[in-house]
């Protein structure tokens, strides 16, 4: 198991260098039985919309990004400080909550505890699709969503840390 911390500066022109690092770092790390292709691929997307969340939201000056290549999964780690996702404060009482779609998804919150969110991507049939207007655009997620075998949503009070967790299984 290897386990990496990359501090992110939120800022496009370091993006390209940051994201190179990391996949980097996950392409040493992986098992030799792995489906590397793969596993790198949705690595890329998933670091690609972690930072450039980081760079739209986060509100700081950086972001810590961590990485651990367990023996049969990838672990993704973002945390940064500000406000918390704007999803934490919708009432997100109801089972699953629509938050965004495409044509062929809908992308769902799901609330476990105060403060915790785990996302859910189901396929749309056409006559579910849902009306635009009832879609709050969170398109990012959605993509994370559909990359990761797990994906989840934090807020720590205490600390103002937003948390979000991607599992890639190899």
């Amino acid at each position: 198991m290897a386990n990496r911390q990359f501090v992110f500066l939120n800022n496009s022109d370091t993006l390209i260098a940051a994201l190179k690092q990391m996949l980097e770092f996950v392409e040493t790390n992986l098992p030799a039985s792995t489906r590397a292709g793969k596993t790198i691929f949705n690595a890329k997307v998933v670091l690609t919309e972690l930072l450039t969340n980081s760079i739209k939201h986060s509100g700081s000056s950086d972001t810590l990004i961590t990485i651990e290549a367990r023996n049969s999964s990838l672990l993704i780690t973002k945390t940064d400080t500000g406000n918390p996702l704007s999803l934490i404060d919708n009432d997100l009482s109801s089972t699953k909550k629509p938050i965004t779609n495409d044509i062929l998804h809908t992308l769902y919150a799901v609330s476990e505890r105060n403060d915790h969110l785990y996302f859910v991507c189901e396929e749309n049939k056409m006559e579910d699709i849902l009306a635009i207007d009832d879609i709050v655009e969170h398109f990012g997620l959605l993509i994370i969503t559909k990359a990761a075998d797990n994906f989840t949503y934090s807020y720590d009070h205490s600390t103002k840390s937003n948390i979000f967790k991607v599992i890639l299984n190899y």
